[in-house]
């Protein structure tokens, strides 16, 4: 379903959702809220935790370059939502050409399957206390370039450093590859 379409609402409505419900739709969350004269939509803003917004342009964007994304590598969409968590390197710094993306198969529900490390890791990847679990929303907030891979398959890797972000399909055996969610535990 598109989200933006003109009878979103109107299904909401017809559903029976109430101020304060929450919706999922895709990767995004939406609120119900109490509108002048019906239920309106807000969503998080993707500028600071927690600050939600009735301007759902941001989204929008979202949505949009997601779905084109997966156009363009002929992908199926593997569902994630913006809650769950990934697999990060605390040695991660937003924006950097270094980073690096990885879905391998979730661990579990809140897990989103995604890996996000540096090509050029200094740290011990060993040492459980290298990586820590964030969430989709938080990433995106710290790295915006982030959001529109997120619903790319297990099997793939996306790198940053070219001029424009792309991805490859990556077979899961042999080969480096990041440690799983459960060598970390």
């Amino acid at each position: 379903m598109e989200i933006f379409h003109a009878g979103f609402l109107e299904e909401l409505h017809r559903r029976g959702v109430k101020p304060g419900e929450t919706i999922m739709c895709g990767w995004l969350w939406f609120r119900a809220v109490e509108g002048a004269e019906e239920i309106e939509l807000e969503t998080l803003d993707f500028k600071a935790m927690a600050s939600f917004t009735r301007d759902l342009s941001a989204a929008q964007v979202i949505h949009t370059v997601q779905q084109e994304r997966l156009k363009s590598y002929g992908a199926t969409e593997e569902p994630c939502n913006m809650m769950q968590t990934a697999f990060v390197s605390k040695s991660i710094i937003p924006g950097s050409d270094s980073i690096f993306l990885n879905r391998q198969e979730a661990a579990s529900e809140s897990d989103s399957g995604w890996y996000v490390g540096m090509v050029d890791e200094s740290r011990d990847l060993e040492d459980p206390e290298t990586f820590e679990h964030r969430s989709l929303y938080e990433l995106t907030i710290s790295d915006d370039r982030l959001a529109s891979w997120w619903l790319l398959p297990v099997g793939t890797h996306v790198f940053f450093d070219r001029a424009e972000p792309y991805a490859e399909r990556v077979e899961q055996a042999g080969g480096h590859q990041p440690p799983t969610r459960a060598e970390s535990t």
